[in-house]
């Protein structure tokens, strides 16, 4: 076999770009990869690099190059498109003159891996800061005889156990997330009473809704379908559900937890009557700290973590998230999952 059909074989199969440039800075191949990554209307052989990228970085790298006003470096980084490419450039010499090779890798996906671990690192060391900060102030009171007033003591020592609750439930959070992100938390799934888990689940949360002064019901119909799942992690995402429900809820307010077949599917929805959400934020409550009100779901102990725990919980089990919601007329939130 040709040793040139074998190097184009290569070329066209390659995840990476591949753009080959004559000394006048002309197109003489482009393989399919790259073809895709920058279309133009016809072929790219024969274009100049200007007509086929746009970044200016790249083309003074380029044209300085091959002007031989500069070296070639041996990578540069660029952006095109609201994509990100790492550049190799190699140049060749020979009889019939200089060309050069451009290597593009599209590293897009790293760059948003790291966008979002920077996002969590400073998201996080928000979160924390802010209770260690109370912690630490109202401790230190204490520690210059604020000790001696015993109700300044009493005041002082449940506010400290306020801001430490809520760090611990942060914290739980977060290796929940962790855990279910890595695929480190195995979801098992087998046959689950999903009436019960929704009835149990209920009634856990009484209380709150009675302290509170709101009515939750429940309307679950009999000889409701077993659901396939995972008792713990769906029990996790009522919870959660539940648990927003009532939080954003105005005393008086109402929660209904409903339940009913849709076809091979369950479909299971937690209704309020609360505060509601604007369409515009609704794409993004599902994200890691994103909150429509940030004051008010800090001082009512939210994570910002329990819409994304619920995401991936429902996404692992194969089902659907859905959300209904307005400023002023409460919210539902719907999952559906496959009937046994």
């Amino acid at each position: 076999m040709a040793r040139n059909v074998i190097l184009e074989a290569i070329a066209r199969e390659m995840q990476t770009g591949v753009l080959v440039l004559d000394s006048s800075c002309k197109a003489l191949y482009a393989n399919p990869f790259f073809a895709n990554s920058f279309p133009v209307k016809d072929a790219v052989e024969g274009r100049r690099l200007d007509e086929i990228i746009g970044n200016p970085a790249l083309l003074d790298t380029v044209q300085s190059f091959l002007a031989g006003r500069n070296r070639a470096p041996e990578a540069i980084e660029i952006s095109e498109g609201g994509r990100f490419f790492n550049v190799r450039l190699v140049p060749l010499r020979d009889r019939g003159g200089l060309t050069l090779l451009l290597f593009l890798q599209d590293i897009t996906e790293e760059k948003r891996v790291e966008t979002i671990k920077k996002d969590f690192v400073a998201n996080v060391s928000h979160e924390l800061r802010t209770p260690l900060a109370s912690i630490k102030g109202y401790s230190e009171t204490l520690l210059d005889g604020g000790m001696d007033d015993k109700n300044t003591l009493k005041e002082f020592l449940r506010v400290i156990d306020r801001h430490a609750t809520r760090m611990s439930r942060l914290i739980d959070d977060l290796l929940t997330l962790s855990k279910l992100e890595s695929h480190q938390m195995e979801i098992v799934l087998a046959p689950v009473d999903i009436k019960e888990v929704l009835l149990s689940t209920r009634t856990g949360f009484e209380k709150q809704a009675r302290d509170k002064g709101i009515k939750i019901a429940s309307r679950i119909p009999e000889g409701l379908p077993k659901v396939l799942g995972d008792h713990d992690r769906l029990e996790q995402v009522v919870v959660n559900l539940l648990d927003n429900a009532i939080k954003y809820t105005p005393t008086g307010g109402s929660v209904c937890l409903s339940a009913a077949a849709a076809g091979r599917d369950v479909r299971i929805d937690v209704k309020d009557t609360g505060i509601g959400i604007p369409a515009s934020d609704i794409p993004r409550i599902f994200e890691r700290f994103y909150r429509v009100d940030k004051a008010r779901s800090r001082e009512l102990g939210g994570t910002g973590l329990g819409l994304a725990i619920v995401k991936h919980i429902i996404q692992g089990h194969n089902g659907r998230l859905h959300v209904e919601s307005a400023p002023g007329k409460g919210s539902t939130f719907s999952f559906s999952l496959t009937a046994c």
